[in-house]
């Protein structure tokens, strides 16, 4: 296992041995809300600190739908999570299956559909806690996905987020792809054999 802070072998627990050493200090502190670890000693991280405050401004009555939230709501209420994978997360094609199981073997953790800590609402496809890096695979080409996509582009970028696009082909060779793509982002002596 790998630490949840500092991404270093920690056995079987969730912290390595400095991050338990700050979190006895109160420096590394767990989320009130999910649960996860942080760096820091607010009672929220700052995902679930984004949804308690997007939860208020919906409660208010001048709150209106961005476009980016209207699209990722109809994204996911049309296309249902149907394919399991091998460490049991439920996805939405063959693909993302592909690519979720690949980093299962890698013994890479991730999340799936992960909300992305900025103010606009937005979900990704994978997150990589170790590298702080988002996947997306972009396996439509009808115009309103391509809308959609160039939406969720824009907000990556401007939140200066890492992010990896894989498209079909790539899913064809992710052995090949994804170790090169996910290199820049993980420590130089981890090794994806």
């Amino acid at each position: 296992m790998v630490c949840q802070i500092c991404g270093a072998k920690s056995g079987f627990y969730p912290l390595c041995k400095n991050c338990n050493n700050l979190k006895e200090e109160g420096i590394i502190t767990k989320c009130d809300d999910c649960g996860i670890w942080k760096k820091d000693a607010k009672p929220l991280c700052y995902e679930c600190w984004l949804k308690s405050n997007k939860a208020k401004q919906k409660a208010s009555d001048d709150y209106k739908i961005s476009g980016i939230e209207a699209e990722e709501k109809n994204f996911r209420s049309k296309f249902k999570a149907k394919y399991r994978t091998d460490d049991g997360h439920m996805v939405r094609s063959k693909a993302e299956q592909a690519i979720d199981n690949w980093l299962y073997r890698q013994e890479i953790a991730h999340a799936y559909e992960r909300r992305v800590p900025v103010e606009e609402y937005l979900y990704c496809d994978f997150f990589i806690p170790k590298g702080k890096v988002w996947i997306e695979y972009w396996g439509f080409q009808d115009k309103k996905y391509l809308k959609r996509k160039e939406l969720k582009k824009e907000l990556y970028k401007k939140y200066d987020r890492k992010l990896i696009e894989l498209t079909d082909k790539d899913i064809e060779t992710l052995d090949d792809i994804l170790p090169v793509k996910l290199r820049p982002y993980f420590p130089d002596d981890f090794s994806f054999d």
